[in-house]
């Protein structure tokens, strides 16, 4: 096995050149930094494999379902339905401007390397220091929310096919652990069959809601009305202004069409990610915000019992509106179990991306232990130690209280916040710089009027969402209404801080420094 050995200077400077080129057709090869330990990862995902993990990811049309609790008081269907369409044309703005700095700069960290290259040289080490932070966090957040949500669907399956069993906390830990250790086996001792699974998931996610759309326009009766769906607005939030509670209804979308940088992180593994990573980004983005469509609308048409969405079978209105819409048993099983296995796919999916921020954020020193989290397997080629902590990790996270709604509006809540704020910053720096890295021919390009333009609405929007994602959706605020994810946020900052202070400060090696340490300085000289 071919050992790695660290970049010098030069190759690293030409590496860094070859990524700031036009030629679009060559695949960048990752930046070994020094004391990276194993070997190089294989190239395993095509653009279809790497289009289903993205896709799993948000596995959007589901993932309305898992919100469908906001529709009953927070604005009601209008709310639900119109801002999911505001959210996702707005989201797209941000994709679109992520996938062209990932045309011109295709790596495993991401929005980490993009700020790093984007941002001014004194403030390089730092904005890519909390970038890594923040991406690392809101993809950790959002595995663990995830993990609850497949955990809370088994449990309601279970509860649908026996009425008498009572859930308690504690099952709803044992299935999120066990999905989690789900989630590590397709990532290590079946990763080589893993891509084709993947291509498969594209298929079987829309197919699945697909049937899921048709058997409940042929069961459910009767339907609501079209002011129902498009009209009747309804505020049980305490909120006095309509157009807080319009806002505050964002937060499904914001959830279910997000992650546009999962594609991103599979640089080191695709074989043209230049030309691939823009490809799957605004596809997969697109094809999942418009999936959502129909299946919003479906859904609030076929409410055939809205007060029963009030106190659902197993906590989970969408296998409650299942239950009532199909009035068939077998269908609503079948129903569940789609709804269970595309999250059990979007949690191993999940899994993937955030082993790959962590490890790649590990290789330049980011977070504690990095010589062992950033080290590549001998035996699968695969960052293995990542992966491994992924389950560690978040079985920790669920010690707390996960089978409450509190805990997992704050996971998801700070999971968004984070990965809002990871996007801010590289795009704010690239207009900071008037986009004067990009090189003339790259194979995504806004052009020169267009670019700024679609740069500025998304920083502007990032900040937008940010603000309204820190609001509680109910007055008056209570232990139960509080929204946790500023508390969590905060959290999050503090630690990154403390890591900084007591180990990155001097080991810390941005895109730019690493050029400079490779070249014979000590991190600590550019602090």
């Amino acid at each position: 096995m071919e050992k790695q050995t660290p970049v010098t200077g030069t190759e690293k400077h030409d590496l860094v050149s070859s990524a700031s080129s036009g030629d679009y057709n060559v695949a960048a090869e990752p930046v070994v930094i020094e004391g990276t330990q194993g070997p190089k990862l294989e190239k395993p995902f095509s653009i279809w494999s790497t289009v289903g993990i993205q896709y799993s990811c948000m596995s959007t049309p589901y993932a309305v379902g898992a919100f469908l609790s906001l529709s009953v008081g927070v604005g009601g269907s209008p709310v639900f339905f119109f801002a999911y369409l505001l959210v996702v044309i707005m989201n797209m703005f941000v994709a679109c401007s992520l996938a062209e700095i990932a045309a011109v700069y295709p790596h495993a960290s991401g929005q980490i390397y993009w700020a790093g290259v984007l941002a001014p040289p004194k403030h390089r080490r730092g904005l890519s220091y909390i970038t890594g932070w923040l991406t690392s966090s809101g993809w950790f957040f959002w595995t663990c929310g995830t993990l609850l949500i497949s955990s809370q669907l088994l449990w309601a399956l279970i509860q649908v096919c026996y009425r008498s069993f009572e859930i308690h906390p504690w099952h709803y830990y044992m299935g999120y652990l066990a999905i989690g250790v789900i989630g590590v086996i397709v990532n290590i001792p079946l990763f080589n069959i893993y891509p084709y699974l993947l291509k498969f998931l594209v298929v079987y996610i829309n197919a699945g809601a697909l049937f899921i759309i048709i058997a409940l326009l042929v069961r459910a009766n009767p339907k609501q009305s079209a002011s129902y769906v498009f009209a009747d607005f309804v505020n049980l939030t305490g909120w006095s202004s309509n157009g807080v509670v319009f806002f505050l209804g964002m937060l499904p979308g914001a959830s279910s069409v997000n992650g546009f940088d999962g594609a991103a992180h599979m640089a080191d593994e695709m074989p043209n990610p230049k030309k691939q990573i823009p490809q799957v980004m605004v596809g997969s983005t697109f094809a999942a915000g418009l999936s959502g469509i129909p299946m919003i609308l479906v859904l609030m048409f076929c409410v055939v019992k809205p007060e029963n969405l009030l106190a659902p079978i197993g906590g989970q209105p969408i296998v409650q509106l299942m239950l009532d819409g199909f009035d068939s048993m077998a269908l609503t099983i079948i129903g569940c179990l789609l709804f269970f296995t595309v999250t059990l796919a979007a949690a191993a999916a999940q899994v993937t991306t955030f082993s790959r921020v962590w490890w790649s954020f590990a290789r330049a020193n980011g977070v504690p232990f990095s010589p062992f989290m950033g080290r590549v397997s001998e035996r699968w080629r695969l960052p293995v130690n990542s992966i491994l902590f992924t389950l560690v990790a978040g079985a920790l996270i669920g010690l707390i209280e996960l089978g409450s709604a509190i805990a997992l509006n704050a996971i998801l809540g700070t999971a968004i916040l984070c990965i809002f704020a990871s996007y801010s910053i590289p795009i704010t720096c690239l207009l900071l710089e008037r986009r004067r890295s990009f090189p003339a021919r790259r194979y995504f390009n806004m052009g020169k009027i267009a670019g700024p333009i679609v740069n500025i609405i998304s920083v502007f929007w990032t900040a937008f969402m940010f603000v309204w994602l820190c609001f509680p959706l109910y007055l008056p605020v209570t232990s139960a209404s509080m929204n946790y994810a500023v508390a969590v946020f905060a959290g999050v900052c503090l630690v990154s801080t403390v890591n900084w202070f007591c180990y990155s400060k001097k080991a810390y090696l941005s895109p730019v420094s690493t050029d400079e340490h490779i070249d014979g300085l000590e991190p600590s000289d550019h602090a």
